[in-house]
C-alpha cells in the first residue's frame, strides 16, 4: 500500500506542476501580448514626438522670418520718414533705431 500511495502523492505533485507550467505559460503569453501593444504605443508616440519636433521647427523658421521682415519693414519706415523730413528741408529729431 505505501508504494501506491507514493505514486498517487507523485501524480497529485505532477498535476500541480502541470498546472503550475500551465499558469506560468498564460502568464508569459499575456506579458507577450502586453509587450507587443506597449511597443505599438511606443512607436506611434515616437511617430508623433517626430511630428511635433518637425511644426515647432517649421514655426521657429516662420517666426525667424516675420522678425527679419518686420525689422526691414521697420528699417523703411524709419528711412522714409527721415527721407520726408529731410525733403520738407527739416531735422531729424530721432535715430534709425527709435
Amino acid at each position: 500500500m505505501g508504494v501506491q500511495k507514493e505514486a498517487s502523492e507523485l501524480r497529485n505533485t505532477l498535476r500541480e506542476v502541470e498546472k503550475a507550467r500551465l499558469d506560468a505559460r498564460r502568464e508569459l503569453q499575456e506579458l507577450r501580448r502586453q509587450i507587443k501593444m506597449l511597443d505599438s504605443e511606443r512607436a506611434k508616440l515616437g511617430s508623433e514626438v517626430d511630428d511635433l519636433q518637425n511644426r515647432v521647427a517649421r514655426d521657429e523658421e516662420r517666426d525667424e522670418e516675420n522678425r527679419r521682415e518686420s525689422f526691414g519693414l521697420k528699417q523703411k519706415a524709419s528711412m522714409t520718414v527721415i527721407l520726408l523730413v529731410l525733403s520738407k528741408g527739416m531735422t531729424p529729431c530721432c535715430s534709425l533705431g527709435d
